[in-house]
């Protein structure tokens, strides 16, 4: 879509190759025009005038680098006030066909956003649909959950805390992509460099914070609030784990664990 917007309003350039090719004059002379040009004119920055170079084939094979100069229409059609009427009709009539050319692109590709933005509008439609559901199955297993969760939290409460970085090497990676796992599955949200919670997770015991001092440059005293996960906030994980970070698997896992002893 950008690279659409970006042809949309290209701007059309000729060459002094071109030029030359096209009024049929030496391009060694094409190029003296221009110097000339830019020795007389008071104000160059009107102009582009943009000192450029082009390969270009030899008679007997290869290439050379070829010193040319790259110009705008407004360019175009300074250099060509000079000429003869036969001269300047031809390089006129050649940026009227690259205007015409780009009106005819200009089309095909407002036809392409439209049809692109149609495309992107289901894409996202169905991304909407489909989360919207993981949510409706995961609202309805936390209800029938709720109380065992309850038993859990009244009766398994931990003062001691891991940092992600410690739970993760429990499991075999590192924290950020814990962290990013647990965010894909809808556990966990970033904000103001602090990892969260959604709710309902957020009710169940499952993590703490920790705040840590630091000193500034400028000598004062700052905080740091960061998130840790308790007891149970590591038994939770450890079921994400096992159940290939499915939320529901994990739940029903960890069912049992959440009963009183008989």
């Amino acid at each position: 879509m950008q690279q659409v917007m970006a042809n949309l309003f290209d701007v059309k350039t000729m060459s002094s190759l071109q030029i030359a090719e096209l009024t049929g004059k030496q391009h060694s002379n094409v190029m003296r025009d221009i110097r000339n040009i830019l020795e007389q004119l008071e104000d160059r920055r009107q102009f582009n005038f943009e000192l450029s170079s082009r390969t270009q084939p030899m008679p007997n094979g290869g290439s050379k680098e070829v010193s040319c100069y790259i110009l705008t229409k407004k360019d175009c059609l300074l250099l060509a006030s000079g000429y003869d009427a036969n001269l300047r009709a031809k390089i006129i009539n050649r940026w009227e066909e690259l205007e015409t050319k780009k009106r005819e692109l200009s089309r095909k590709e407002l036809a392409l956003m439209v049809l692109q933005s149609e495309e992107e509008k289901e894409r996202l439609a169905l991304e909407v649909q489909q989360k919207q559901i993981t949510i409706e199955l995961q609202e309805k297993e936390i209800k029938e959950s709720a109380p065992k969760i309850n038993y859990y939290d009244n009766h398994l409460q931990s003062v001691n805390t891991l940092t992600s970085t410690q739970v993760a090497k429990q499991i075999g990676m590192d924290a950020e992509k814990l962290h990013r796992k647990m965010k894909e599955i809808g556990i966990l949200y970033k904000q103001s460099g602090q990892w969260l919670l959604y709710s309902p997770f957020s009710t169940w015991g499952l993590h703490a914070t920790r705040t840590q001092t630091y000193t500034r440059n400028d000598g004062s005293i700052g905080t740091s609030v960061y998130t840790v996960w308790t007891t149970k906030g590591i038994r939770f994980i450890h079921a994400l784990n096992e159940c290939g970070w499915n939320v529901k698997k994990a739940i029903k896992q960890i069912k049992g664990e959440f009963e009183p002893a008989a």
